[in-house]
């Protein structure tokens, strides 16, 4: 059985998807909830197919959490962080679902870029004369990284995620989160720099904030 959700597309701003977050919590307003639903769905579905290639389980997932959410909405307390909070109720439901259907994450079947959380060639990196050479190159070294690595760069730069979030969700330390973070950057910025250099480039990175 699908939710039915009637809505439109539309980009909510922050402090929309607060209101209408709130009001479907307090309220039961499924209008509302719709709109959340619309705006955080391809979100949603593009991360679910970093860990599953069955696009129906992924689509149902998503559903199953939203009938979650009208299901226990009274139970539901204070979000401080919607995008993270739906993120993780998601990564959550998508691991309970593929265990019922005893089903496993193969890693090895995923594309190079599969947690590849440089949005663009442009976004993180300036001054370049090569971009897809340096892009190529920087693909290459998060590969380089581990499983767990890969996913929590991703959801840190890519999401948005807070690094608290991130340690409920992975079940790890805060402290653990943050490491791995700062780690990975750095191993990252290392080895681009070593390859650039043997090819005798220039790459300079913009700062991230951690």
């Amino acid at each position: 059985m699908y939710l039915v959700l009637t809505g439109f597309m539309k980009t909510l701003s922050s402090d929309e998807q607060t209101e209408k977050w709130n009001r479907f919590i307090f309220e039961g307003d499924l209008n509302d909830l719709s709109l959340i639903y619309f705006h955080y769905y391809d979100r949603l579905y593009s991360y679910g197919l970093k860990h599953s290639s069955d696009k129906q389980l992924v689509e149902d997932t998503i559903q199953n959490i939203f009938l979650n959410f009208i299901k226990y909405r009274q139970n539901i307390g204070q979000v401080r962080n919607l995008a993270g909070y739906l993120i993780s109720s998601f990564r959550h439901q998508l691991f309970l679902d593929l265990n019922k259907q005893k089903k496993t994450i193969l890693t090895d079947h995923f594309r190079e870029d599969h947690f590849n959380y440089y949005k663009n060639s442009d976004q993180d990196i300036s001054a370049l004369n090569n971009q897809e050479t340096i892009h190529a190159t920087i693909k290459e070294c998060v590969c380089h990284l581990t499983e767990k690595q890969q996913e929590i760069i991703y959801l840190r730069f890519e999401q948005g995620i807070s690094y608290e979030e991130i340690a409920s969700m992975l079940n790890i330390s805060v402290d653990s989160s943050y490491k791995s973070v700062y780690r990975s950057v750095q191993a990252i910025r290392s080895q681009v720099e070593k390859i650039i250099q043997k090819r005798g480039s220039l790459i300079l990175f913009s700062r991230i904030k951690f």
